[in-house]
């Protein structure tokens, strides 16, 4: 069951359709009917109705000058990718650094750890270098798919 707000939002939007004439014959006998019942709805309507047959009624002036709108400019937000990519490649490092400690912390065998530092400008491949270098030094085989038959 609709709440009274419901009701009285649902009777303002319809009082601005009326207007326009874009409400519909049940649309219109239920709005007379809650506005017949809702003090509040019915001097919105009639406040609304007086202002849009004031303004209907107005005569329509021509513009003497063209309207202008400029659009904003734009910035400039390589700076700030650049910023963003560099710390990324940063943390990267550090994650690439830390794995390979902890990894020869468990194996004094194993593989010395690498970092790999690059630049902002370095393809968006470079997180994908990272692991491969990783696992080629960990002299594990690449995966694979397998095929399924």
């Amino acid at each position: 069951m609709a709440t009274e707000s419901t009701r009285c939002d649902r009777a303002r939007s319809w009082t601005s359709l009326r207007l326009d004439g874009e409400l519909s014959q049940l649309e219109s006998a239920l709005l007379n009917a809650h506005l017949r019942g809702c003090g509040s709805c019915r001097a919105f309507a009639d406040e609304v109705e007086a202002s849009t047959e004031l303004l209907r009624a107005m005569p329509v002036l021509s513009l003497t000058e063209p309207v202008l709108v400029r659009a904003r400019p734009r910035r400039d937000r390589r700076g700030v990718h650049g910023v963003a990519m560099g710390a990324a490649v940063l943390a990267a490092s550090l994650a690439a650094t830390l794995v390979g400690l902890d990894q020869l912390s468990r194996s004094p065998s194993g593989p010395k750890p690498t970092a790999m530092v690059a630049q902002a400008s370095d393809s968006d491949n470079i997180f994908r270098s990272l692991r491969r270098q990783q696992l080629i030094a960990q002299s594990r085989p690449m995966p694979r798919n397998k095929a399924i038959f």
